[in-house]
């Protein structure tokens, strides 16, 4: 029943306090996972050590200006863009990262962690972008995501392609075909490693994972039982009509292994962060 804001503290007591006799599981946000891959100090977790039972995936949209749309097409190279952030390493890392991607020079604004706070800071020329982590979850979100794209806000790209989005009639493309256009020597640096495994974390709406010894009849039966339960008809339409794929145990695994990451690109992404985040608290 304790979960914190972005899941850590839950992740935490779920790794330090409960024996893995298979009684419990423990339900995390993708927030929790992006702290972790972020190195923060609060994280006395290894979430890599789970076993998960079902992914249910998101395809977070990055939203901005008509004119940074048509600076990425053209790649102007250090432009400064301002970009709304809940925390300077929180569940936007992904986008943030991403623009450094693009060869622009990310400027995260932070305490901008509702929709509906993003959306006015868009507007009212506070940010240049912004990440709705979950574009298709209500009627709301939708309508005002259209709205945005008729006013000049289009959508740029979604960090992932777990779940296809349309607006306004048209597809948006995931950020990898986007950058595979506009930057591709991008794709094989270290920090492409690390925004691939932050934009996989940053897409997991919510997962079920057991700690890695439970006995294996155990993990049977809890799979077996997700199985059953993500499998009924009202839980899958519920999927269907808000954006959201479900996975069971045996197709977690390649998402898992992307959120993993590999050492080598999570360090360089640590680096880019002490690098920057000094810039960033002075403001």
């Amino acid at each position: 029943m304790t979960v914190g804001q972005d899941g850590v503290t839950a992740a935490n007591l779920f790794d330090t306090q409960n024996p893995p006799d298979g009684t419990t599981a423990l339900a995390v946000p993708g927030a929790a996972l992006v702290a972790a891959l972020s190195g923060a100090p609060r994280i006395h977790f290894d979430y890599t050590r789970w076993l998960p039972l079902f992914f249910s995936l998101l395809s977070p949209v990055v939203i901005g200006r008509a004119q940074l749309h048509h600076n990425l097409e053209n790649f102007m190279r250090d432009r400064p863009v301002r970009i709304a952030v809940s925390t300077l390493t929180g569940i936007e890392l992904p986008t943030v990262l991403g623009m450094t991607l693009f060869g622009l020079r990310p400027i995260p604004v932070p305490g901008l962690a509702s929709v509906t706070d993003a959306i006015t800071a868009l507007r009212d020329n506070q940010v240049d972008v912004i990440q709705i982590l979950d574009p298709q979850g209500s009627a709301e979100t939708r309508t005002a995501i259209e709205a945005l794209s008729h006013d000049g806000y289009p959508a740029l790209f979604t960090l992932t392609d777990s779940v296809a989005l349309d607006i306004g009639g048209q597809h948006v493309p995931c950020m990898h075909d986007v950058l595979l256009r506009e930057n591709h020597s991008a794709l094989s640096t270290l920090l492409y490693g690390a925004w691939t495994a932050l934009a996989g974390a940053a897409s997991l709406d919510i997962g079920l994972v057991l700690p890695m010894l439970t006995p294996p009849p155990l993990v049977a039966e809890w799979r077996h039982a997700t199985d059953i339960a993500i499998d009924g008809a009202d839980i899958r339409t519920m999927a269907s009509s808000t954006g959201r794929r479900l996975l069971d145990a045996e197709a977690c695994t390649a998402s898992y292994r992307q959120m993993a990451g590999d050492v080598t690109s999570i360090m360089a992404l640590r680096r880019w962060l002490s690098t920057h985040l000094p810039d960033w608290r002075m403001g």
